[in-house]
């Protein structure tokens, strides 16, 4: 994709929303072609990073008895990557339009290869699930989920929290043009790529919005988005200095969030909903009002608006539907805010005075208020509807398999023990690699049915041998956090993986081998050069397992030849040996890091990343055990610097000693500490702190 570069933006404190951007080029072509100068009012988002972000997205697609004509050519333009999560509210009656809607998403899915949700909104085991898991304010008094745009939106997030998925976007389903569809989804991954935040939106302005005029006429505007744009421009014009228009897309039905943000705002019933997403950004963030998440503070909110290529075609519902749906709604998000300001609320009581079918005087109405969606206990919700997946997983009868997923899980209120342990040094004797000691240990972990994580600088192949010779089914984390491997069918809900290789799913984090191994050759180069030049370092031997042999690596590391074999399969990081003075180490590492690498040091190599590390991938696999197994505890094993960013994570932290049986020193919040070097110290961390503990 290639869009105009960065535009003007307005910042309220926490928040930035910035200026609409044109997109340029659907396809911009190869990105290896590093002899192309952009121009500088250009910027280039490659089609692999769009379909990284696609693989972590679910799409959304509301429907009320649409054509279903319209709503096949919908279909064909969501990229195949994406999750489909279409949410109904059509008629069961004398025509069964949902039945019908259903049929076409199950042959789309079969013949295309996908999968998608398809619920209807009055679904009554979706509504109790919801209600017992605490989230009633999405019911109405019938006990079910209320009709209403907002509330289908809501609970195509609360699947999207289901699935594990990182986005959600929402496209309406009475588009007349799939390639229109297609661009919206480029325009959210390529939002998402751009955006710096984790808490971020993508709202889309439609270039043109045809009408039938007899001709085909190509408005520029809505009609509603012009109101509603000028008053919430009013509205953060006056919360500043200076007059803005910043605003072009109030009312976006083509929009996207990360789940992050999504899962923490509070939303407008009905038509309101896309107007009041922007407003509770500037109530719960910007810092007018007070926060009270002191964590999307600190990370700031960012709010992007792209232009489209492609016109938006759809039905015409008429002005009667835009005032009462629409606008009204919309206004009344803005009227009723505790930011808006006297001058503010006149505007919009003159706006609506001037038009037809609003009477002067009428009160401008209070729209209902839904909170945050992470309000609602997701586990309990997923423990309840998972009975019922059969019914809303297309295509039928190719769920996802229960195969391979622990035959106990834990109630609700217990917790879940995952234990993450390091290799080298921990469960492995530092000099010998062996685990004969732990092996009692192990078989009592395996007793217990407790997972056993391992979080390793080492590499997928070498750590794969030691779980096939061990007996070890659980998920694993390769090359300080590079990747995390997933047996296929462990966990029972699905979750976005980037590819798949062999029994496993896997999510990579990671820096490309050939990418860190062409910045780690400037950065020494350099290191030795600047070496070279000084009177005061001294000599410095350096060597990268991607530089060695097998042999040789055998010869440093000891490891037998089939071990340094798997050890050079490296795909994420990479290990270097450094041998001189302080002085010019210090040199080399400083190197390392000013190219924008990490490096970490596991007592005899340092190990080369491109910004990767244990915590981030413990992180999100915590994330997925949470959301299968409930409340989990979570314990992490380690002896060195390399192991700190784990222990960090953890909810209990354990040093095993190091050779000379003494203790890795490091800043960590209630760490425990074990006798013994490597297995033996694993052995006792496992009987003496993780079993006991109830």
């Amino acid at each position: 994709m290639r869009i105009e570069s960065l535009r003007p933006a307005e910042h309220l404190g926490n928040v930035t929303i910035h200026g609409v951007r044109r997109f340029l080029e659907l396809d911009s072509g190869a990105s290896n072609l590093p002899h192309l100068q952009e121009s500088r009012e250009v910027e280039i988002v490659d089609q692999q990073a769009i379909s990284d972000v696609e693989k972590k997205m679910a799409i959304v697609l509301p429907i009320k008895d649409e054509d279903l004509k319209v709503f096949e050519g919908v279909l064909s333009g969501i990229p195949h990557d994406c999750l489909m999560i279409v949410i109904s509210n059509s008629s069961k009656q004398e025509v069964d339009n949902f039945k019908n809607e259903k049929d076409i998403v199950n042959r789309f899915c079969r013949i295309t290869h996908r999968q998608a949700f398809v619920v209807h909104q009055k679904n009554p085991e979706l509504a109790n699930a919801i209600a017992d898991a605490g989230y009633p304010e999405l019911l109405g008094e019938d006990g079910l989920i209320r009709s209403g745009k907002a509330e289908g939106m809501i609970l195509g997030i609360i699947l999207t929290m289901f699935s594990g998925r990182d986005y959600v976007g929402f496209i309406d389903t009475d588009n007349y043009i799939p390639g229109a569809v297609w661009e919206y989804a480029k325009h959210f991954a390529t939002g998402f790529n751009l955006a710096q935040s984790p808490y971020s939106m993508v709202r889309i302005l439609w270039k043109y919005k045809p009408k039938l005029v007899g001709d085909l006429y190509f408005k520029r505007w809505g009609r509603v988005s012009e109101v509603t744009n000028k008053h919430l421009n009013h509205l953060i014009s006056s919360k500043g200095k200076f007059e803005t228009e910043i605003i072009k897309t109030g009312n976006a039905g083509e929009h996207a969030m990360s789940i992050e943000l999504a899962k923490r705002l509070t939303y407008g019933t009905g038509y309101a909903v896309e107007t009041k997403e922007i407003m509770s950004i500037l109530e719960q963030f910007s810092g007018i009002l007070p926060i009270e998440d002191r964590e999307v503070a600190e990370e700031g909110v960012e709010i992007l608006q792209t232009e489209t290529i492609n016109p938006h075609l759809h039905e015409d519902k008429g002005g009667d539907h835009l005032l009462q749906d629409m606008l009204l709604p919309s206004l009344a998000v803005i009227y009723h805010s505790p930011l808006a300001d006297d001058a503010g609320r006149k505007m919009i009581e003159t706006q609506l005075a001037g038009m037809e079918g609003f009477d002067a005087g009428t009160q401008i109405p209070q729209i209902k208020l839904i909170p945050p969606p992470q309000k609602m206990d997701l586990p309990k919700f997923s423990a309840i509807i998972e009975k019922y997946l059969p019914q809303i997983i297309l295509p039928d009868g190719e769920l996802f398999s229960r195969a391979g997923r622990p035959s106990r899980l834990p109630s609700l209120g217990q917790f879940k023990k995952i234990v993450y342990t390091d290799l080298d040094g921990t469960l492995l004797n530092p000099l010998t690699y062996s685990y004969s000691t732990a092996l009692d240990a192990l078989r009592l972990l395996k007793d217990k049915q407790l997972p056993l994580v391992f979080c390793s600088a080492k590499t997928m192949g070498e750590q794969d041998l030691y779980r096939n010779e061990l007996g070890i089914k659980d998920p694993f984390i390769t090359e300080n956090g590079g990747a995390i491997f997933i047996p296929k069918d462990y966990f029972r809900l699905p979750f976005a993986y980037d590819r798949i290789a062999g029994n496993y799913l896997v999510i990579e984090l990671g820096m490309a081998y050939k990418d860190i191994r062409h910045i780690l050759k400037k950065a020494l180069a350099a290191a030795c050069a600047e070496i070279e030049n000084s009177e005061k370092a001294g000599n410095i031997f350096i060597t990268s397992f991607g530089d060695m042999s097998v042999e040789d690596v055998s010869r440093l590391t000891d490891l037998n030849l089939k071990q340094a074999e798997l050890a050079k399969q490296r795909e994420y990081s990479e290990t270097v040996h450094i041998e001189g003075d302080k002085r010019s180490t210090n040199m080399v590492l400083n190197h390392i890091q000013q190219s924008g690498l990490e490096y970490s040091f596991g007592g005899r190599f340092y190990e080369v990343t491109g910004g990767n590390d244990k915590g981030k991938a413990i992180k999100i696999l915590n994330e997925l055990f949470r959301l299968n197994f409930g409340n989990i505890h979570t314990f992490g094993l380690g002896d060195s610097e390399n192991d700190y960013s784990m222990l960090e994570t953890v909810d209990s932290p354990v040093l095993v000693q190091r050779p000379g049986n003494k203790w890795h020193k490091m800043r960590l919040r209630n760490p425990s500490y074990v006798k013994g070097v490597g297995p033996e110290g694993f052995s006792r961390a496992v009987t003496d702190i993780i079993i006991p503990m109830e």
